[in-house]
């Protein structure tokens, strides 16, 4: 089983919203996904209990907890775990980044994200597993995304090339417990979604 994790060390990155999209992409591609929620305000688990289709699963885990989660999940023929995690320090951060296959880290392409993205950076790299930024929220053609993207590669951690749009479709989809795949299979934020799922299965070798 493979496992990825969504980190931000800031609030409203949309780490929890590409967390639930990339889960649902994953299991329309043929994969038996695990959600593991490890954020204290439970967002994830919110959108699971309004969801109407059976999958994916999603669990709730603590840093302490989460070997035993992932041990159950693997026991259960999961094949990939995707793990989101708290917008902010909290104690086991740590322990969560060094459980995964691959680290993904949203940014938005702002002054005010780019400048606190360091302590992510921070966490990343001292779990020694490979990291990605993920451009999100972007408004199309604006000159700030091309310039943001430069900023992050000067982290030495590459970005991936696709950039997520910031689309009414993607809160609409949440709110009815849904992903945009499914809330509107044929626009932007699903295209974009699946082409971000396609990637990032690239990396983790799928």
């Amino acid at each position: 089983m493979r496992s990825l994790v969504f980190l931000s060390q800031k609030g409203g990155s949309g780490k929890t919203t590409l967390a639930v999209h990339i889960a649902v992409a994953a299991e329309a591609s043929r994969e038996r996904v695990v959600l593991i929620d490890t954020d204290p305000q439970v967002s994830a688990s919110a959108w699971r209990q309004v969801r109407m289709e059976e999958y994916p699963i999603v669990e709730k885990a603590t840093a302490s907890t989460l070997a035993r989660v992932l041990e159950r999940a693997q026991h259960e023929r999961a094949t990939l775990a995707v793990i989101d995690t708290a917008p902010h320090t909290t104690p086991g951060v740590d322990v969560i980044a060094a459980s995964a296959d691959f680290l993904l880290i949203p940014c938005r392409p702002s002054a005010f994200d780019l400048a606190a993205i360091a302590s992510s950076v921070q966490v990343a790299k001292a779990a020694g597993k490979p990291a990605a930024f993920i451009l999100n929220a972007c408004d199309a053609r604006a000159p700030e995304v091309a310039e943001a993207r430069e900023v992050l590669m000067g982290h030495a951690i590459p970005v991936a090339p696709i950039d997520v749009g910031h689309r009414r479709a993607f809160s609409r989809a949440i709110s009815s417990g849904r992903a945009v795949t499914e809330f509107e299979a044929h626009g932007k934020a699903a295209k974009e979604i699946t082409m971000l799922w396609k990637w990032i299965r690239q990396q983790i070798g799928g």
